[in-house]
């Protein structure tokens, strides 16, 4: 089937920031009392907004500087650790010519912050959209819908590349392709098979597969 439109997540597709960020929100939860894994944290909590109901109702027994704290060692962390993964630069600069889009659940700040500290901006600038611009975070469709709509491409016309069930769900149900991405950090061989068992339409374990398979 070809495709005319590429949309990427950017949390564990084009950044390896969700194991980061996972291990800041756990030692940051210990903190207040509020134990959990990095494992779990993945599981339960990878893919989804920060204004979603699943990840609003887990900091209802922290205390609200929970959330300023956790944003301002992020950022540092971001600005001291953050890296792309491997071979995304390489493979964005093959596919320089192919019309591309973000739809991420990070906010628009969080997401230029992460791809100009990668050096990864100038192949989204202008095209970058996030769950915070829509009605309803992932899993619902609505940001992978308003990206289609603002580059005047049907759903059916993009090729998703996620990392989580949570984005993979949504852009499922935008009416996309979707090729799930295994080579982040976070990734376990249980995400591994769950994107497998919701029925995405390939797997890929290294970015630099996807241009010779486009």
């Amino acid at each position: 089937m070809p495709f005319d439109f590429l949309i990427f997540d950017c949390d564990g597709v084009l950044v390896d920031s969700e194991w980061l960020v996972a291990r800041i929100e756990v030692e940051t939860r210990a903190e207040f009392g509020q134990h959990i894994s990095i494992e779990e944290y993945i599981r339960r909590y990878v893919g989804l907004s920060t204004r979603s109901p699943e990840y609003l109702e887990s900091l209802k027994d922290l205390p609200p500087e929970f959330r300023d704290l956790m944003k301002v060692r992020v950022e540092r962390a971001f600005h001291e650790e953050l890296e792309a993964i491997g071979g995304v630069a390489e493979t964005l600069d093959k596919l320089k010519h192919w019309p591309k889009a973000i739809a991420s659940s990070s906010s628009p700040h969080e997401i230029e912050m992460m791809l100009e500290r990668v050096g990864l901006l100038h192949h989204f600038a202008g095209n970058i959209f996030s769950v915070s611009m829509v009605a309803r975070p992932k899993p619902a469709p609505d940001v992978y819908l308003h990206a289609a709509e603002q580059n005047n491409v049907l759903p059916s016309q993009c090729l998703v590349i996620e990392d989580s069930v949570v984005g993979a769900t949504a852009a499922l149900s935008a009416g996309m392709t979707v090729w799930g991405f295994t080579g982040a950090r976070h990734q376990t061989t249980e995400s591994k098979q769950r994107l497998k068992d919701l029925g995405v339409h390939r797997i890929l374990s290294h970015m630099s597969d996807l241009p010779p398979l486009l």
